[in-house]
């Protein structure tokens, strides 16, 4: 299996806290170093949002391609990013697995191997991470988008390389999809995220084929804002909810799933995401 990395970013910052070690130079290094350690050939090319930002201004190497896109929202730049990864798809031949990852992730060294033995070993896995958020808390407060739990694998979890992996209900947006999925999912990984963020729980419940909305409280949880836009979003919400749980049942006889390690392999660089374990901290000092 080959494997192709689409890094998206762009440039400026948002406004998420972040740890004092935090640097998107760091987090695409320890990428790298992951990639070199696999000891596999590995592609990589970058989808900006906008142009490329001044730290990683010169980090593309000779060979890589950049693919500039138009996002301008987490939502909108990450449905480019699918765009980019399907049209890829429709090229590659073989089985390629695409690693769709935002730029704000430090990754572990034994990450990537991790990540393609997985590949290996678990077949009817369509997609896999290497990080799970525990999303539970937001779940409880929030009625409109209930968290509905996934069973095991079928023959259990499976230990590989050292970790053992087993299905997942979500995880955020960088993943990793097999080309055939991508190819015959593309459409709803893009749908999805148009019901209002936060798209995760709506991407992965949906892809999964599991309702992500109670049809009980579709016209909860709005978060409408001031402005005429804030008030289209109120009257489009609930309409796009319908969409995608309608959308849902047709993955539902796909049977996509979704596997992760157990223990993370890489993590979010977001005060609040931190996972337990690991010393994260020495890991960004030590990347070269």
């Amino acid at each position: 299996m080959r494997l192709h990395v689409l890094y998206r970013t762009r440039p400026g910052q948002n406004r998420k806290a972040r740890p004092d070690f935090y640097s998107r130079s760091v987090a695409l290094a320890s990428l790298r170093r992951s990639v070199e350690e696999s000891g596999e050939a590995v592609r990589i090319s970058f989808v900006a949002d906008g142009g490329l930002p001044d730290e990683l201004a010169g980090a593309v190497r000779e060979g890589e391609r950049v693919h500039l896109v138009s996002g301008g929202s987490a939502a909108a730049s990450m449905r480019a990013c699918v765009r980019v990864a399907e049209g890829l798809a429709r090229e590659d031949d073989g089985d390629v697995l695409y690693w769709l990852a935002e730029d704000d992730y430090l990754y572990r060294p034994d990450a990537v191997a991790s990540l393609l033995a997985a590949a290996a070993a678990i077949p009817e896995a369509d997609y896999l991470t290497l990080y799970t958020a525990d999303g539970s808390a937001w779940f409880a407060t929030h009625p409109s988008q209930p968290s509905r739990d996934v069973p095991s694998l079928p023959g259990g979890p499976v230990e590989v390389h050292g970790s053992v992996w087993d299905r997942v209900r979500g995880t955020t947006s960088t993943f990793g999809v097999r080309s055939r999925a991508l190819r015959e999912d593309g459409w709803l990984l893009r749908l999805a995220s148009r019901a209002g963020s936060p798209i995760d729980g709506a991407t992965w419940h949906s892809v999964q084929g599991m309702e992500p909305y109670s049809w009980r409280h579709l016209h909860r949880d709005l978060a409408p804002r001031r402005s005429v836009r804030g008030v289209g979003k109120v009257v489009v919400k609930p309409v796009m909810r319908v969409v995608v749980n309608l959308a849902s049942h047709r993955r539902a006889r796909a049977g996509r799933v979704l596997v992760a390690p157990r223990e993370d392999l890489a993590m979010h660089l977001e005060v609040g995401l931190l996972p337990a374990g690991g010393d994260w901290e020495r890991l960004a000092e030590e990347t070269p």
